[in-house]
């Protein structure tokens, strides 16, 4: 049992019978609790005299096993390579942080063997910040009126200056207090996710029907189908803003297999058109994209181009004093440019950059040849090169998997090893699975196990997973995502309930980034203009701190975890998703910043918080339109058979806790 009392003159939480964190009382001021539900509490303060400031603090008494703050710091980060929150002050300040940045507003949790802890925002829409930072008495949790950030602020990969909110006097203020004994495991914060999903989140409807949604996405992905002169045929990554020209290009020579350019997903959703619609063009465009990769990026090794790049740039040096022109580069290529200063790249003997062949891209490009060669099958078409390239990317990881079973994130064209670490390298277990199932050979299965078990391994371990998103080297989000797809398609291939199980853990984690509540923009502010709710969106990582759709590549795995648990929630995140990643996408008509967008373009993210990156501040869209929102939610459309549930929205929340 667990509750809150008083003893000897200061309010304690207690779990059967033992304090395990204190509640720190402030002079002038009297504190009051009232139960919202076990293990949660309202705690609501009255000073004497009206205040401009506020801290409401609770301890977790002792050493903390785990710490998070949803979003923002796992374990205190120190994962990665790249600028981020790094342990819980900088030169003996403690980390502050503004109610938005995180998923949960102003949340901070903290666990031991015993109990865990939660302190947040009892409102979403007060102003208010978080600190959480070990002290001698142990783990202190901090709730701050009014918001503030410091002692620095975490831009894309620079710092910016701190922020100092203020606010009108006052007498009353509120915080939520969450407190529940240890079932025995680790990072036990799934019971803090149900509760605000529950307490912040609302209904959502359906920004447009499916129908629309897959005619606006199939017409952006025609946009950005280009050939180059040598022949060579594919979708460009996306589309950028070019102050020279005053107009939206699509990316000039430059094509993705997998992750932000999609092209072999794309080209699998032309194969799908062409059987649903009979449009004879995009079946030709999807075999000239999918055999043009196979002719200009298949490797002896058996891996695929992760990218392949026609742009001059690539042969060019950037020195330390170089100075790109805002007026001759895209918005995008811009930050890019900035990024390059003074950096050294790989280069081949011509003088060409040696892109990295990454995990994300060869697993995604696998799986996507496996489809393609099975669409094009139900359809008479034998395509057996398709085939070979895929199992020749499934070989080639088997090939490279160490004895802990862990793949490397990425490779040079010859298969050599450039980076080796991330749950990354869990892109290679979706294929290897197919290739199992194909083929039959165990060996497929055998590596599957060994690398699913070590990658999930680190995540019941660590508590994160790492390294997914391509331009960060750090904790995030996008790495969870094929380790979930992992772990549903074992237990579909082994009839475990453990990899349900695992599954659904995979699923709490990925949770931590969804923003569980909708954060209130300026009416005219671009993002109040655009009318984009928060809810439902998920952050990218620990130096990424901005809102994007890739949520959408979980939708299904949601869907599929309510149909095997039966648990609502499942369902209703999956919805939340869905609905929260199809909004503010353009008509053709759309207006945003004073320039008209291309019908079914969209914003690759939302910095919605005061994060932002050179050229484009805080509180805007990116203004980066790329490719990869349509060819997942095309994927969505391909795979689930049933279009209703995209229409349908969210009504309501189950259990919705009345505020």
């Amino acid at each position: 049992m667990v509750e809150i009392k008083n003893l000897d003159g200061a309010f304690y939480v207690f779990a059967n019978g033992t304090p395990y964190a204190k509640i720190l009382a402030a002079d002038g001021a009297a504190d009051s609790f009232e139960q919202i539900e076990d293990g949660a509490w309202k705690w609501h303060r009255k000073t004497a005299a009206p205040t401009d400031r506020m801290k409401m603090e609770m301890v977790l008494l002792g050493e903390a096993t785990f710490t998070l703050v949803p979003g923002i710091s796992y374990n205190g980060n120190g994962w990665g390579s790249l600028a981020e929150y790094v342990g819980d002050n900088f030169e003996g300040t403690p980390w502050t942080w503004a109610s938005h940045r995180a998923t949960i507003p102003s949340c901070t949790y903290s666990e031991n063997d015993r109990i865990s802890v939660v302190l947040m925002a009892a409102n979403e829409n007060d102003s208010s910040a978080c600190s959480l930072y070990k002290t001698e008495d142990g783990e202190r949790h901090v709730l701050l009126f009014p918001e503030e950030e410091g002692p620095k602020t975490l831009q894309r990969h620079f710092w910016g200056e701190p922020f100092y909110g203020k606010m009108e006097p006052r007498s009353d203020f509120d915080a939520v207090i969450l407190a529940y004994a240890s079932d025995g495991t680790r990072h036990r914060y799934k019971n803090l996710l149900d509760f605000a999903f529950r307490y912040f989140g609302h209904g959502i409807a359906a920004p447009r029907t499916a129908k629309q949604l897959y005619d606006l996405s199939i017409a952006y992905s025609r946009y950005l189908f280009e050939r180059e002169q040598n022949g060579f045929a594919s979708f460009t990554m996306g589309a950028q803003w070019h102050l020279g020209t005053t107009s939206y290009k699509k990316t000039e020579h430059r094509y993705e297999l997998s992750w932000v350019g999609q092209s072999a997903s794309m080209a699998n959703a032309f194969i799908y058109d062409y059987i649903k619609t009979g449009d004879k063009e995009n079946l030709d465009m999807a075999l000239e994209a999918l055999d043009s990769w196979l002719k200009e990026g298949k490797h002896p090794c058996g891996l695929l181009d992760a990218r392949i790049d026609f742009d001059d740039w690539r042969y060019l040096e950037f020195p330390a004093d170089y100075k790109p022109d805002r007026w001759k580069l895209g918005e995008c290529a811009y930050e890019s440019h900035i990024g390059f200063v003074g950096k050294k790249f790989r280069r081949a003997p011509d003088g060409k950059i040696l892109l990295q062949n990454d995990a994300c891209n060869n697993g995604g490009g696998a799986d996507c040849y496996f489809e393609a060669y099975d669409l094009l099958k139900s359809i008479g078409i034998e395509k057996p090169e398709y085939l070979e390239a895929a199992y020749g990317v499934c070989d080639f990881a088997l090939k490279k998997q160490d004895e802990e079973g862990a793949f490397a994130k990425s490779f040079d064209d010859d298969g050599n090893i450039l980076a080796k670490k991330g749950t990354i390298g869990c892109f290679f277990i979706l294929p290897i699975l197919t290739a199992y199932k194909k083929s039959g050979d165990k060996k497929y299965l055998d590596s599957a196990l060994r690398a699913f078990d070590f990658y999930y391994g680190a995540l019941e371990r660590d508590g994160f997973t790492t390294a997914g998103a391509l331009d960060t080297y750090s904790i995030d989000k996008e790495s969870s995502s094929p380790l979930l797809r992992d772990a549903l398609a074992l237990y579909d291939i082994t009839g475990d309930k453990k990899y349900v199980a695992a599954a659904e853990k995979i699923a709490w984690y990925l949770c931590t980034w969804m923003m569980h509540f909708t954060v209130k923009y300026p009416a005219d502010s671009l993002i109040g203009k655009m009318g984009y709710d928060t809810f439902g969106s998920t952050s990218v990582s620990t130096p990424h701190q901005a809102l994007d759709q890739y949520a959408l590549r979980d939708v299904l795995s949601f869907l599929r975890l309510y149909e095997l648990t039966g648990y609502i929630q499942w369902k209703e995140r999956a919805i939340a998703f869905w609905c929260n990643a199809c909004q503010c996408i353009s008509d053709g008509t759309m207006y945003i910043n004073g320039r008209l967008r291309p019908a079914g373009a969209q914003d690759e993210a939302i910095f919605h918080t005061r994060w932002g990156r050179h050229g484009v501040p805080p509180f805007s869209p990116s203004q980066w339109l790329p490719a990869w929102p349509c060819a997942f939610r095309l994927e969505n459309f391909r795979w689930h058979p049933d279009w209703s549930i995209f229409d349908v929205g969210l009504d309501e929340i189950t259990g919705k806790i009345n505020r």
